[in-house]
């Protein structure tokens, strides 16, 4: 008997298919209540995550796992590197699944604010109708990029060539990977104090808990705007709410689950923020992308014995004897 992998929200078909060619016995599939995840965590040799989290208590029942495959890029929200690493459990990732689709949904999302989209399709279904308000142009206008990773650098190629945008960035290490037409900057508050659009692509480590706040809000030029495809947890809320409230922020737009985060719920009361419930990856494109990343890796670690390429507990990890 090959392999068990408990996938509590399956891949793509494809993905799934491929798998079961390879031996691969699947247990609990779609079974995703805590009392689900208690049963089949233990008999698991890999564990497919894509909305699920997977705590040490957890972990420590699971005397067969091998590994964790996340089936997106944000592995932050589904495990803590090092309770897999002390227990020799590898954690990979899939970072060229679904950027392209996020990207697309960050280029619409900034377009939407910008023009004034969804104010002017709620007001023109009210009795009252809407009047023309004035807008920013995107061409010429600057982009300011918090992290330059494969999402951020997909939405800057698109709104340079595709909308004659400026580009600036920051990033905390240097890389010379960086596009030539994203210029970068010596700090996080140059971004914001220069841009137009500041777009947010940090990853949502709980470290980083509401690294943006009013201080950068501050910065900000009157009447520039804020999107955020990243996650939830970086953001203080109650400054972003105030800083759209007062009208110093233009707009804002984020997509976020708020359902699961009741902290920014009261964001949804504005008219002046476009909210997309955490929705922007969802692609038939991007799933067959990373339900196929998901097969690669998988095959590579249990089947050929080696690490995963996107391996992302390297470090502190103890390999089980």
């Amino acid at each position: 008997m090959g392999y068990k992998i408990y996938a509590p929200k399956p891949i793509c078909d494809s993905g799934m298919r491929a798998l079961k060619e390879k031996g691969f016995e699947f247990i609990g599939t779609g079974e995703g209540s805590p009392e689900d995840l208690k049963k089949y965590v233990p008999e698991a040799d890999v564990i497919i995550a894509r909305v699920h989290f997977f705590g040490d208590e957890l972990l420590a029942t699971a005397k067969h796992l091998k590994m964790v495959m996340v089936h997106g890029v944000g592995y932050q929200d589904h495990i803590v590197c090092e309770d897999a690493a002390k227990r020799g459990i590898y954690v990979s990732y899939s970072p060229y699944g679904n950027y392209r689709t996020v990207a697309e949904g960050c280029a619409a999302l900034t377009m939407a604010m910008t023009c004034n989209i969804c104010q002017y399709d709620k007001g023109v279904r009210t009795p009252k109708g809407i009047r023309p308000r004035m807008r920013m142009e995107l061409e010429g206008a600057t982009i300011g990029l918090l992290g330059v990773g494969n999402i951020a650098r997909a939405y800057a190629e698109k709104m340079y060539y595709g909308m004659g945008c400026k580009i600036v960035g920051y990033k905390r290490t240097h890389d010379d990977t960086v596009p030539y037409y994203i210029h970068m900057l010596d700090s996080m508050d140059e971004v914001f104090k220069v841009s137009d659009v500041v777009s947010l692509h940090i990853p949502g480590e709980p470290k980083y808990k509401g690294m943006i706040n009013k201080y950068h809000f501050d910065l900000m030029k009157d009447g520039s705007y804020f999107v955020n495809t990243a996650r939830n947890v970086l953001v203080n809320n109650d400054d972003l709410y105030d800083a759209l409230k007062s009208g110093h922020l233009a707009g804002a737009a984020a997509d976020v689950d708020y359902s699961e985060h009741p902290d920014g719920q009261k964001l949804l009361e504005l008219d002046n923020f476009i909210n997309t419930p955490h929705a922007m990856a969802f692609s038939e494109e991007s799933l067959e992308r990373s339900g196929n990343n998901c097969v690669q890796e998988i095959c590579r670690t249990m089947l050929d014995g080696k690490p995963p390429v996107y391996w992302a507990n390297r470090e502190g990890f103890v390999p089980q004897k």
